[in-house]
């Protein structure tokens, strides 16, 4: 008998046609648990589209995508939901911060609004993102890299099976990009499978494994352009 568990994330044939033509053609991949990978390519190819669709805010024209073993395509809109909130995180572009919440509030919200009951599990998990110092601060005074990371620690806090990033690192500094990153693999050794947008080929090439977005279509870039840790 295989016990074997199903991937965190499993697509075939997956797109999506907005009203203007424009959307994702085709998209195959599957993601386990504790792998990180990037999706890359120009604007406008359906990148976060991409995104959308695998973190069930979006329901695709056509193919499946299986999420933990659950085939997406027969659940009510309500069970979507559910199965988001419970399996998925996703980090924004725009992060969604809360302004007049500070750092471990923010994280703790993903509960929903009772914060007080998951201070110190918040708390906790800012301190394995190198946060602990920066806990109670406000995210008004907080640099973009330590907002990013807030932002990191509020979509993996629930312990999700699938981590989705929208260029987590844009506009940063090498240094701070790295600290994400940082972030960002902590939560896939937790046991996610962490996906993310990027046009940062140097982080890209940090990630076990790298896949172009290119006129609507995802494909998988070749081997030896994973990470090298892989290679060995």
């Amino acid at each position: 008998m295989n016990t074997a568990s199903p991937p965190a994330a499993a697509a075939e044939g997956l797109s999506f046609r907005y009203a203007s033509g424009s959307g994702l053609t085709r998209a195959d991949l599957t993601l386990e648990a504790g792998e990180t990978a990037t999706v890359e390519g120009p604007s406008g190819s359906g990148k976060s589209t991409l995104l959308a669709l695998l973190g069930l805010i979006l329901s695709p024209t056509a193919g499946t995508l299986h999420i933990t073993g659950t085939d997406t395509r027969s659940l009510t809109p309500a069970e979507r939901d559910l199965l988001r909130r419970r399996s998925i995180g996703i980090v924004l572009q725009d992060l969604g911060l809360l302004p007049f919440l500070n750092a471990w509030e923010n994280v703790a919200a993903a509960f929903g609004p009772r914060l007080g009951r998951h201070r110190t599990t918040a708390r906790d998990l800012l301190g394995d993102l190198g946060m602990k110092d920066l806990a109670d601060s406000p995210v008004t005074e907080l640099s973009g890299g330590q907002r990013q990371r807030i932002a990191v620690a509020r979509a993996a806090v629930k312990q999700p099976v699938l981590i989705l990033a929208d260029e987590p690192t844009s506009g940063l500094d090498p240094a701070t990009a790295q600290a994400v990153m940082t972030s960002l693999r902590s939560c896939a050794d937790r046991g996610a499978a962490v996906l993310l947008v990027t046009h940062d080929a140097a982080i890209a090439s940090t990630c076990d494994r790298r896949f172009l977005l290119d006129g609507g279509v995802l494909s998988a870039t070749p081997k030896e352009n994973a990470r090298k840790e892989n290679l060995g």
